[in-house]
C-alpha cells in the first residue's frame, strides 16, 4: 500500500515495504489539488506537474512504490475482449473449414489442390494486412481499426454464408482474412499500450487463451456443423461473435492520443505484399515434395528491394531496423520456432496415429484436444507467472517441458499409444504455451514505446509464416522417408534440434538483457 502526505511545500511518498527505512521522496513543487486515487493514469499522468529535473525520481517511484495499484480499467478490459473476439472468430472460420474440403470437392467439382486456396488465400490476406498494423497504429484511431475489421469480417461472413460458387466463397474468405489481419496487431498493441508492465504477462496470456481456443475447437465445430447442417451454416453460427464484439467495442473502446503520423509508403507495401504472395505459393509447392524455384525467386527479389528501401528511408513502412537490436532478434527466433513446432506437431501426430496405429480419424483428432484446451485455459496462469516470477524462469521452464515432450515422442515413436500421445501432448502444449506469448511480452519491453507497433506486426507476421512453413516442411520430410514411422522420427529429430536452438537463443537473450541493465 502506498501512502501520500502533503504539507505546504512538499509531497511525501512512501510504502509499507519502505516504512521501516522511512524511505521518502520529496518533490518541492506545487501540485494541483485533487482527490487521490490509486490509478496510475490519473495519479501520474494527469495530477502532477513535473519538472524535468524530477523525471528520474518520478520514474523510480512509479515503478517501485505503486505497481500494485496499476490496474487495468474496466473499459480497457472489455476493449481487449472485443478485439480478441474478432481474432477468435477469424481463426475459428479458418480452422473449421479445413475439415470441409472433401465435401466441398463434391459440391464445387474441384480438386483438393484448388480448394486449398480457401486456407491459403485467407492466410495471404491475414499476412498482407498484418504488415499494415504499424502504419495504421500511428494513423488510425483504435475505434476506426476495430470497426473497419468488424465491417470487413461481417461482410465476408455474409458473402461466404450465401456463396454458391468457389470464386464467391474466396471473396468472403479474403475479406475475413483482412479483418483478422487488422484485429491481431490491434489486440497486442492495446495490451502493450494500456496494460501496466507489471500485468502484461497476464493479459498476454488471457488474449492467448481466447485466440488459442479457436484452433482447438475449429475442426470439431466444422465437422459437427457439416454433419448436421449445410456447410454454409458454419458461417451463420459464427456471425453472433462479431456482433458481440461490436457492442463491446462501441461502448468501451476509447481512442488514445496519437503521436506523429507515419506517411504511408505505397512502394514498400507493394514490394512486401508481392513477396508475401509468392512466398506462400512457393511454400505451398513444398507439400508436393519440391520447391517451385520460379516463385521463390519472385519472392526474394521484391523482399530484397523492400529490405534495402526500409533501411535507407527515414520513416519506413515497417521498421525492420528493430531487428538490429539483439534482444528483439533473439526473441523473434524462438517465437517463430514455437509456432513452427506447434503446427508441425498438429499436422504430423494425427496423421501418424491414423496411418501407423490404425486409429480412427475422430480419435486421432481427439488426441490433441485435451492438451490444446488445457494449454489455452492455463495461458493466463502462465502470464501471471511471468509477471510474478519474471521472464527467465517462465521461458526456460516452458521450453524444458517442450524439450521433454519432443524427446519422448522421438524415443518412443514406435511404442506410442493413443493414451501416451494424449499425455505427452499435454506436456507439449503446456511447455509451448508457457513460453510462446511470454516471449512476445518480453520483446515488447525491449523496444521504445513508439516501436511497439512495428514489433508486434513483425512478430505476428513471423507467426503466420511459421505455421505455413511448419506444415509444408513436415509433409515433405515425412513423405521422403520409406515409411510413416521413420518419417515421423525424422520430423521429431528436427523439432528437438529446434528446441535446443531455443535454449541457446534464450541464454544469449538474457545475457544481452543483463548487459543492457549494467
Amino acid at each position: 500500500m502506498a501512502f501520500f502526505y502533503k504539507n505546504n511545500k512538499n509531497l511525501f511518498f512512501f510504502s509499507i515495504a519502505d516504512y521501516s527505512q522511512l524511505s521518502e521522496f520529496v518533490f518541492p513543487f506545487s501540485i494541483r489539488q485533487t482527490r487521490w486515487r490509486y490509478s496510475h493514469y490519473s495519479l501520474f499522468k494527469e495530477d502532477f506537474l513535473l519538472y524535468n529535473k524530477y523525471s528520474n525520481h518520478f520514474k523510480h517511484i512509479k515503478e517501485t512504490i505503486v505497481p500494485e495499484y496499476q490496474t487495468v480499467e474496466k473499459k480497457d478490459f472489455f476493449s481487449l475482449l472485443a478485439t480478441a473476439l474478432v481474432c477468435f472468430a477469424g481463426i475459428l472460420s479458418e480452422t473449421s473449414m479445413n475439415v470441409t474440403f472433401p465435401h466441398l470437392s463434391k459440391v464445387f467439382g474441384l480438386g483438393l489442390g484448388t480448394l486449398q486456396w480457401i486456407t491459403t488465400g485467407y492466410l495471404l490476406a491475414v499476412a498482407i494486412t498484418i504488415t499494415l498494423g504499424a502504419t495504421l497504429a500511428h494513423n488510425w484511431k483504435e475505434r476506426t481499426i476495430l470497426f473497419t475489421a468488424l465491417a470487413n469480417f461481417c461482410l465476408g461472413t455474409l458473402i461466404a454464408m450465401l456463396a454458391s460458387s468457389f470464386p464467391i466463397l474466396m471473396v468472403g474468405r479474403i475479406l475475413q482474412g483482412g479483418a483478422t489481419g487488422l484485429a491481431i496487431p490491434l489486440l497486442f498493441n492495446l495490451i502493450v499500450e494500456r496494460v501496466p508492465k507489471q500485468k502484461i504477462g497476464t493479459y498476454m496470456g488471457l488474449s492467448g487463451m481466447v485466440v488459442s481456443l479457436a484452433p482447438a475447437i475449429g475442426p470439431t465445430y466444422g465437422g459437427f456443423m457439416i454433419s448436421r447442417f449445410d456447410w454454409h451454416m458454419i458461417y451463420t453460427f459464427i456471425l453472433p461473435v462479431p456482433i458481440i464484439s461490436f457492442i463491446l467495442g462501441f461502448f468501451f473502446l476509447r481512442n488514445s492520443e496519437k503521436s506523429r503520423k507515419r506517411a504511408f509508403d505505397l512502394l514498400s507495401f507493394l514490394l512486401l505484399a508481392s513477396s508475401l504472395v509468392f512466398a506462400i505459393v512457393a511454400i505451398s509447392s513444398l507439400e508436393e515434395g519440391h520447391i517451385d524455384w520460379f516463385y521463390l525467386i519472385l519472392c526474394i527479389l521484391p523482399l530484397a528491394c523492400f529490405i534495402y528501401r526500409s533501411l535507407k528511408i527515414d520513416h519506413p513502412f515497417l521498421d525492420i531496423r528493430i531487428l538490429k537490436q539483439p534482444t528483439v532478434l533473439l526473441a523473434i527466433l524462438p517465437f517463430f520456432i514455437f509456432q513452427f513446432i506447434n503446427l508441425s506437431a498438429n499436422f504430423l501426430i494425427p496423421n501418424f496415429l491414423v496411418i501407423e496405429k490404425d486409429i480412427s480419424t475422430a480419435q486421432a483428432g481427439f488426441a490433441l484436444l485435451p492438451g490444446t484446451m488445457l494449454g489455452a485455459f492455463l495461458s493466463p496462469v502462465f502470464g501471471k507467472l511471468y509477471d510474478t516470477k519474471g521472464p527467465k524462469p517462465t521461458l526456460f521452464t516452458g521450453n524444458s517441458l517442450l524439450f521433454l515432450a519432443v524427446l519422448l515422442l522421438l524415443l518412443f515413436t514406435k511404442e506410442l499409444t493413443l493414451t501416451a500421445v494424449i499425455a505427452i501432448y499435454i506436456c507439449f502444449t503446456l511447455g509451448r504455451n508457457m513460453a510462446f506469448n511470454n516471449t512476445l511480452a518480453l520483446a515488447t519491453t525491449q523496444v521504445d514505446k513508439e516501436k511497439t507497433a512495428d514489433t508486434t506486426a513483425l512478430f505476428q507476421l513471423a507467426q503466420t509464416f511459421a505455421g505455413a512453413i511448419g506444415t509444408a516442411v513436415t509433409a515433405v520430410i515425412a513423405n521422403q522417408a520409406p515409411n510413416m514411422t521413420k518419417g515421423t522420427q525424422n520430423v521429431f529429430t528436427l523439432l528437438l534440434g529446434l528446441v535446443i536452438f531455443v535454449f541457446l537463443s534464450y541464454l544469449l537473450l538474457f545475457k544481452r538483457i543483463a548487459a543492457k541493465k549494467n
